[in-house]
C-alpha cells in the first residue's frame, strides 16, 4: 500500500455559521494498517434554528499550497452537522482523484468549512436504533448533494426531477437497526377518488393541503425494529426482516379507544410505554414520531403523482397488470402466500416501498362513511362513527385478501384499535414539527 502522507499539521479552524466555530482540528493517519486519515474537531456555539443542518467541506493543502476541495466520496462520518459536540470524519485519499494523483504529500493539512443545507435538500433522515440518542452516528442525514454524488450508494432520478435512494434495499441493516425516513414536502395534493356518494370505501377526490413537511418510513416497520424498540429480545429469529404484524394501534401509540388517554385527535399525547413513545425516547425526540394521518399517508403514497389516479405510476384504472410490479396482493401471491420482505416491488416517486399491498398500514383517523373532511391538515373525525365505534382506518391493502382494485392509493379498510391481525402492519412518520396539541402535549 502506498503511503500518501508523512507529516500532519493541525487543521485550520474556520467559522461555521454566526457564532458557531469549528475548532481543535486534529489529523491522524492510520498507517501502517490503513491509508485512512482520522479528522477530529469540535463544533461550538451552534446558533442555528431548530432542525437546521450544515454540510461540511474539506479543503486540502500541502504546506501553503492549496490542493483543492476534497471529493465528498472520500469523506465519511460527521459530514453533516446539526449541533455542538465532538465530531469525527474519516478521509480515504484514494477515493479522491486529485489526492490520489499527487501521491506523497509531505506537509498535509486541511481547512474545514460548512454551508447551510436547505430544508428541502435533506431528503432522508436515518436513525440507528442500536445507539443512544446522543451517540455519534445515532442520527444521519442524507442530503441531495451527497445522494446524487454517490456517497450513499445507488440512487436514481425520477420523472419529476427528484432523486430517490435505491441502495438501501440490498442492505439488511435498514430492516434491522437502521430506520430510514423520507422527506415529504408540504403542499396541496388530490386526495380521495371519484365524486361524492360513489362509495364509503374512500372519500371523494378533493384538494387537501399539508402545512408542514414531514418524514415517513421508507419501509414498513419490521419485526426486528419493533423488538429492538420494545425490549431488545428475540432479535435472532429467522423472520425478523419481515414487516411486523399482529400489532394493535393501542400498542403502537397508546390506548386510542373513544375517550381513552390517547384518543386521536381529541387527545394527541403518546403513551411513553408504546412503541412510538419508546422510539421517541430512544432517539431523543419524544413526541415527534407517530402513525400517519390518512392525509399524510396518502400524500406520501402518491409519490408526487397528481390527479385522480389509482396507482403511483399514474394509472387511472385499477387492474392486475398495472398493480403487479407495484404491490403484493391476492392475484400474485396465490400458492406462495405470506407477507414479504420489503423492497421487492417498485418504489414510488418518493422512494417508498410497499405502500401498496403486502400488509395493511394503520393510520390515525377514525373510520367514517366516506364523507370529505377538512381541506387543511385533516386529522379525521373528532369522534368515531356510531356504526364503527372503535375502528380506525387502514390503507394500502394486503397480500392475502386484497384485489387489484383494493391495493390503490385511495382505498380504505378499517379495524378495531385493540385487535390484532396477521395482515396488518405499520409505517411510522417522523414530524420535526409535532402535531399541534390542544392538550398542551408534544409541543416543540
Amino acid at each position: 500500500m502506498k503511503r500518501l502522507f508523512t507529516i500532519f499539521l493541525a487543521g485550520i479552524a474556520l467559522a461555521a455559521a454566526g457564532g458557531t466555530t469549528i475548532s481543535d482540528v486534529s489529523l491522524v493517519q492510520q498507517w501502517p494498517w490503513s491509508e485512512d486519515v482520522s479528522i477530529d474537531f469540535i463544533v461550538k456555539g451552534w446558533d442555528e434554528p431548530v432542525w437546521s443542518v450544515r454540510e461540511l467541506s474539506l479543503t486540502a493543502y500541502d504546506g501553503e499550497d492549496e490542493i483543492g476541495r476534497v471529493s465528498t466520496l472520500a469523506l465519511a462520518g460527521d459530514t453533516v452537522i446539526d449541533g455542538d459536540g465532538v465530531k469525527h470524519i474519516v478521509l480515504t485519499p484514494s477515493k479522491d482523484p486529485v489526492l490520489k494523483a499527487r501521491g506523497r504529500i509531505n506537509r498535509f493539512k486541511v481547512a474545514l468549512s460548512s454551508e447551510p443545507v436547505l430544508d428541502e435538500d435533506v431528503l432522508y433522515v436515518v436513525f440507528d436504533l442500536s445507539k443512544e440518542a446522543d451517540a455519534r452516528g445515532a442520527r444521519q442525514y442524507v442530503t441531495r448533494n451527497a445522494l446524487t454524488n454517490g456517497v450513499w450508494g445507488a440512487w436514481r432520478g425520477t420523472a419529476s426531477g427528484g432523486a430517490i435512494w435505491t441502495g438501501l434495499v440490498g442492505d439488511e441493516r435498514y430492516f434491522r437497526e437502521l430506520m430510514a425516513f423520507r422527506r415529504i414536502p408540504a403542499g396541496s395534493f388530490t386526495m380521495g377518488h371519484g365524486s361524492a356518494g360513489t362509495g364509503r370505501r374512500y372519500s371523494p377526490a378533493r384538494c387537501v393541503t399539508i402545512s408542514n413537511p414531514y418524514y415517513i418510513a421508507v419501509f414498513e416497520l419490521t419485526k426486528y425494529q419493533y423488538r429492538i424498540i420494545d425490549s431488545g429480545r428475540n432479535l435472532s429469529r429467522p423472520d425478523v426482516l419481515l414487516p411486523s404484524v399482529n400489532d394493535t394501534l393501542n400498542t403502537m401509540r397508546g390506548d386510542s379507544l373513544p375517550g381513552a388517554a390517547h384518543d386521536w385527535p381529541s387527545k394527541r399525547g403518546i403513551a411513553p410505554d408504546s412503541i412510538v413513545g419508546k422510539l421517541g425516547v430512544r432517539t431523543g425526540l419524544p413526541g415527534c414520531f407517530d402513525l400517519p394521518t390518512e392525509a399524510q399517508w396518502e400524500k406520501a403514497a402518491r409519490g408526487g403523482m397528481e390527479g385522480d389516479v389509482a396507482y403511483y405510476d399514474g394509472s387511472p384504472v385499477a387492474d392486475t397488470a398495472r398493480a403487479d410490479p407495484l404491490a403484493w396482493f391476492s392475484a400474485n401471491t396465490s400458492g406462495v402466500g405470506g407477507v414479504r420482505r420489503g423492497g421487492l416491488k417498485e418504489p414510488n416517486g418518493y422512494g417508498l416501498y410497499d405502500v401498496l399491498g403486502n400488509v395493511w398500514e394503520m393510520v390515525l383517523d377514525w373510520q367514517n362513511d366516506g364523507e370529505p373532511l377538512a381541506e387543511i391538515d385533516p386529522v379525521g373525525e373528532t369522534t368515531p362513527s356510531p356504526k364503527y365505534p372503535n375502528r380506525r382506518i387502514l390503507k394500502g391493502g394486503d397480500w392475502k385478501f386484497s384485489r387489484c382494485d383494493t391495493v390503490t392509493l385511495y382505498w380504505r379498510s378499517q379495524h378495531p384499535c385493540d385487535a390484532k391481525d396477521p395482515c396488518i402492519g405499520s409505517r411510522l412518520v417522523f414530524n420535526p414539527v409535532p402535531y399541534a396539541s390542544s392538550q398542551g402535549e408534544n409541543k416543540p
